[in-house]
């Protein structure tokens, strides 16, 4: 009677360090998807940034006109997710501010024709929160 006692005993304790083993392994591919998780969100960031930080600085009008054609595609495709809809503020030869807020697809077809394709403009960006591009400012 001793010895069948003393065997669940050893029994109890077996079965819970296995539980305590898996739920360590639990914890830990836990941990290590949400790092992957992260890491994907960092390259999705750097990836949406990319295609406008390739016109940022100093551009000719061409350029420039490249970049609204491309901030017009991405309204279009975009239109569901306001935080990759970046404000576009054009400040003209006449000193004139001309805003185009998210996806107002007619305003930035309005900044992309006041733009003169032999000019030079300087554009910046500004990055919100979330790491992302959330402003366009083009000077003339």
């Amino acid at each position: 009677m001793e010895n069948a006692s003393k065997a669940l005993i050893i029994a109890a304790s077996v079965l819970i360090t296995i539980m305590l083993i898996a739920f360590g392994v639990t914890i830990f591919n836990n941990a290590t998807s949400n790092d992957a998780t992260s890491n994907l969100d960092t390259a999705e960031i750097s990836m949406f940034n990319q295609k406008f930080e390739r016109y940022a600085d100093e551009k000719m009008g061409s350029e420039v006109k490249s970049l609204i054609s491309f901030a017009i595609s991405n309204a279009s495709e975009n239109k569901d997710e306001p935080s990759k809809l970046p404000k576009v503020i054009l400040n003209n030869e006449n000193n004139e501010n001309i805003t185009a807020e998210g996806s107002n697809i007619d305003k930035l077809g309005e900044i992309r024709k006041s733009i003169v394709s032999t000019h030079t403009y300087t554009v910046n960006l500004d990055y919100g929160s979330s790491g992302l591009v959330n402003k366009i400012t083009i000077q003339y």
